[in-house]
């Protein structure tokens, strides 16, 4: 059995590999450092109390409760005056005595006006409105306020960046090849 000659081929297709490492960035950002203070704030208050005088002499006399040094002195001055106006009848009396000549009765007519003399009485009443005096004086109040800014302190720290570039490796994983096989031309004897 005879063959005809043909030619074979064999082609084995090359391939690329590619190898690829990504790139990586780190970043690091610690915290800032604040520190913050607030001093107190100062407060300082100045008060004058306010005062209510009440004096209720005139009424507690109005229902004769007196006390010894008001009575001595009400006595006192009452017989200083009754001693003055005794003194300046007397001197009047006097007068009128000394010039009779002139006519009249003078001894009657003093005892006349000594009899019928109208004698006056004072309650020592005053109205109760009047009685008890008040007076008062406000008060005074002064607030004064001092505040201090806060002290703020910030301490920056930088980011901090860590990188690694990226590679990309590109080789032959298989090369190509191509080879020819002439197949028929040799007859085989055995068959």
């Amino acid at each position: 059995m005879k063959t005809t000659p043909r030619l074979e081929m064999h082609q084995v297709y090359g391939r690329i590999g590619i190898r690829r490492h990504d790139a990586t960035l780190e970043i690091e950002q610690k915290k800032a450092v604040q520190s913050i203070q607030q001093p107190k704030a100062v407060m300082n208050i100045q008060r004058e109390p306010a005062r209510v005088l009440i004096d209720q002499t005139e009424a507690w006399h109005n229902l004769d409760l007196k006390s010894a040094r008001v009575r001595i002195t009400e006595a006192a001055q009452a017989g200083r005056q009754a001693i003055f106006e005794g003194i300046a009848r007397r001197a009047s009396e006097g007068d009128e005595l000394m010039h009779i000549e002139r006519g009249g009765n003078p001894i009657a007519e003093q005892a006349i006006r000594h009899g019928t003399q109208d004698h006056h009485y004072d309650t020592g009443h005053v109205p109760s409105s009047e009685a008890v005096k008040i007076s008062g004086d406000a008060g005074k109040l002064k607030i004064d306020w001092k505040t201090h800014a806060p002290k703020i302190d910030v301490e920056l720290n930088p980011p901090r960046f860590t990188s690694e570039p990226g590679l990309v490796q590109i080789f032959m994983e298989q090369y190509p090849s191509l080879s020819f096989e002439a197949k028929g031309l040799y007859v085989d004897e055995k068959g």
